[in-house]
């Protein structure tokens, strides 16, 4: 009789425990439910939302990295990009935010080196300080982030594989997007958000494996038919809203390079354009290229596309995004992490003169890019000469130089007469191409109104 009591009031106390459990776990949805509802309702009340654009900052974490002859030898493959001081200076990064308080931080794709899930789980730690105060982190993957095969960490003088960031690894760990979304698509990791009077649109247009791979990312981006119907709905009730549509995505869908469009330029950019001139979207902001460029639409011309430099490259770029009701505006800003460097961090020459450490990093890149292709025409190219192609290469992905066009006329020059008679003006046509495509004004600076 006493075990039959004592297991009655086991089950009714378990009972009573379950009830209570599940009433607070209601009432903690509920106020999740209701948190969300209001940051979704001050996000929509905003008058003059700010977003931070960051692409391609290529995050590799500290714990990665070692002195090794493996590394270096990795790290001479970065094209120019910082791999050693990611995390420093994401550091840095999260401390100018934290005093001038954007909005939030939009990273439009290639948020990790090669998909390494531990590299999302500590960029994603390194931004906590951010979300704490009230500043959303939104994010769209890039064509290294999902299930990379390059994905490598560095231990005992080997470069290992590590785990990969699967779909949902990069879903969590950007939520806040999600979350506050006005509608997200199935299909990919592509969502909506209304901001003030418009509506943002995060892109995934990226194509990766549906699980672990072996395989080097796939450059080429394209939007699924299920996307492009997703979108398409999504513009349209933006229109019935009232609100002005922006994009956000990895790939381009306009050609800023004629060298850098296949694997550059998605896929299928004109189905997209199609939809953006039919729902007058006014402004698309990508990555991809490293280059920090602004083009506008031949036809239709109230179109236009800002390509992103990369964050962990010459130039260190961050877009500032002001959303006014009736007027866009973007100022492009080298950061210099220099303020926010504690004294540890100062005594490394690298950190200390930063902004000319990945200048160099770049220049030496292009410095070899000319030799080797002036190696192609027989050209005994002099130092001078190959400094300045080198610089030439860095003002074009910059987005700029302050170079007199009496300069310019003069560099031009130098080549030319380096040149051999029999060989293609081409060469000499690419090279005024880049010193002309290099105005800094143009490139860093845009006022629309939709």
């Amino acid at each position: 009789m006493f075990r039959k009591r004592f297991l009655m009031l086991s089950l009714l106390l378990c009972g009573v425990i379950s009830f209570f459990w599940l009433t607070g776990q209601t009432f903690i949805q509920s106020d999740v439910k209701q948190e969300e509802a209001q940051e979704k309702e001050r996000l929509l009340q905003m008058d003059e939302p700010h977003f931070w654009i960051i692409s391609d900052n290529h995050f590799f974490p500290d714990t990665f990295i070692e002195e090794s002859a493996a590394f270096r030898a990795f790290e001479a493959t970065a094209l120019g990009n910082d791999l050693r001081y990611t995390e420093t200076i994401l550091n840095a990064f999260v401390q100018k935010a934290l005093v001038e308080k954007p909005t939030g931080i939009i990273f439009t794709g290639d948020v990790t080196l090669n998909g390494e899930k531990a590299g999302l789980d500590r960029m994603v730690e390194l931004l906590q300080p951010l979300q704490e105060a009230g500043i959303l982190i939104l994010a769209i993957p890039g064509n290294h982030d999902i299930y990379n095969g390059w994905a490598r960490e560095f231990k005992n003088g080997d470069k290992i594989t590590t785990h990969q960031i699967s779909p949902q690894d990069f879903q969590r760990g950007f939520s806040d997007g999600y979350r506050l979304s006005q509608a997200t698509d199935k299909h990919s990791l592509s969502y909506s958000l209304d901001a003030g009077a418009y509506r943002l649109f995060l892109l995934d247009s990226n194509i990766y494996a549906d699980r672990f791979s072996k395989k080097e990312p796939v450059s080429h981006g394209r939007l699924s038919e299920e996307t492009l119907a997703w979108l398409e709905a999504g513009l349209s009730d933006a229109k019935e809203k009232g609100k002005t549509p922006i994009l956000f995505l990895h790939h381009n869908l306009l050609a800023h390079h004629e060298q850098m469009t296949d694997g550059f330029v998605l896929n299928n950019a004109p189905d997209v354009l199609s939809l953006v001139n039919q729902y007058e979207v006014p402004l698309a902001l990508s990555g991809h290229t490293h280059l920090q460029n602004i083009l506008q639409q031949v036809d239709p011309s109230n179109f236009y596309e800002i390509s992103s430099g990369s964050f962990s490259a010459a130039g260190t770029s961050i877009g500032h995004l002001t959303l006014q009701e009736n007027t866009i505006i973007y100022e492009n800003e080298s950061f210099d992490p220099l303020p926010y460097l504690d004294s540890q961090h100062l005594a490394n020459p690298d950190l200390k003169n930063y902004s000319a450490y990945v200048t160099l990093k770049a220049q030496e890149l292009g410095e070899e890019m000319a030799r080797e292709l002036f190696r192609s025409y027989a050209i005994d190219a002099d130092t001078q000469l190959m400094k300045e192609v080198g610089e030439a290469y860095v003002f074009y992905f910059m987005g700029g130089s302050q170079l007199t066009p009496l300069e310019k006329e003069a560099r031009l020059a130098r080549l030319q007469e380096s040149l051999p008679r029999k060989a293609d003006s081409s060469l000499l046509e690419s090279y005024r191409q880049l010193l002309d495509a290099a105005n800094w004004e143009a490139h860093h600076h845009l006022v629309i109104q939709p």
